[in-house]
């Protein structure tokens, strides 16, 4: 088993991702600022929000882009400070 869970906001963006984003560059193309700000807002207010609103479904590279900025906003990196060395 796993040590940890997926986070609830990972899992449904990537699922939501592979059901209607199967598209060029999903993950190197930003969203819109303003959208991804809104997901986000929806996420840290509500438990899942509701990714199949026009909104999102029009601009699914904001619901990749706030991945990136989860992953981002870790305290520490996915690939932790501890291995840095042996990476380099």
């Amino acid at each position: 088993g796993c040590c940890c869970s997926v986070p609830q906001v990972l899992k449904s963006c990537t699922e939501f991702i592979e059901k209607h984003g199967i598209v060029d560059g999903i993950y190197r193309l930003s969203g819109i600022a303003s959208n991804i700000q809104k997901l986000r807002h929806e996420f840290d207010s509500e438990q899942i929000p509701d990714l199949t609103k026009d909104i999102y479904i029009q601009d699914i590279h904001c619901v990749g882009s706030l991945c990136k900025l989860y992953f981002r906003e870790l305290p520490n990196p996915l690939l932790t400070y501890q291995l840095y060395e042996k990476f380099s």
